[in-house]
């Protein structure tokens, strides 16, 4: 928690990596490991982040998988029974695609940034990452307003080179 990092241990592929977090995430973590330690949990830094009462203490992948649909419905994003709605590998999508448009607003050209994305997601390049840019209206309205600031006057210059 010290430097706003967190390590993701054994993922898919058996890959460990270092994340970045933000100043508000870090808060909310902070305080969740004080709730966790007066609850009785594992102070072990090497002992997993998310901790309950039961059985040995861990999230299996399917209770997370569980977890995270109860609040989609919860939220009203999902109706109670079905599988209809959001999904939760949705949550990546969304993720994946809010940050793009933030380094469009930012004037940070997102191919610059797509080998940290890819690296963030725990891709080995960005090949497996563009899966998870979902066009959406805002996004090529942005790539379309970058197209005609960067990518149009080269057209035009080679046009009037032609005449």
């Amino acid at each position: 928690m010290q430097d706003g990092t967190i390590t993701i241990r054994q993922t898919k592929f058996f890959k460990t990596r270092i994340l970045p977090l933000p100043d508000s995430v870090v808060v909310e973590l902070r305080a969740y490991i004080d709730a966790r330690r007066r609850a009785g949990g594992s102070q072990d830094a090497r002992s997993g982040l998310f901790w309950h009462e039961r059985g040995d203490g861990h999230y299996t992948p399917e209770m997370i998988t569980w977890l995270l649909a109860d609040v989609i419905r919860r939220a009203g994003l999902k109706r109670l029974r079905g599988k209809t709605g959001p999904r939760v590998h949705d949550l990546r999508h969304s993720m994946v695609v809010n940050r793009i448009l933030e380094w469009y607003r930012t004037d940070i050209n997102p191919q610059d940034r797509l080998p940290f994305l890819a690296t963030y997601l725990g891709h080995r390049d960005i090949n497996s990452t563009l899966v998870y840019i979902t066009v959406t209206q805002d996004l090529l309205h942005y790539a379309n307003e970058r197209f005609r600031a960067v990518g149009a006057p080269c057209l035009n210059l080679r046009q009037e080179v032609r005449s």
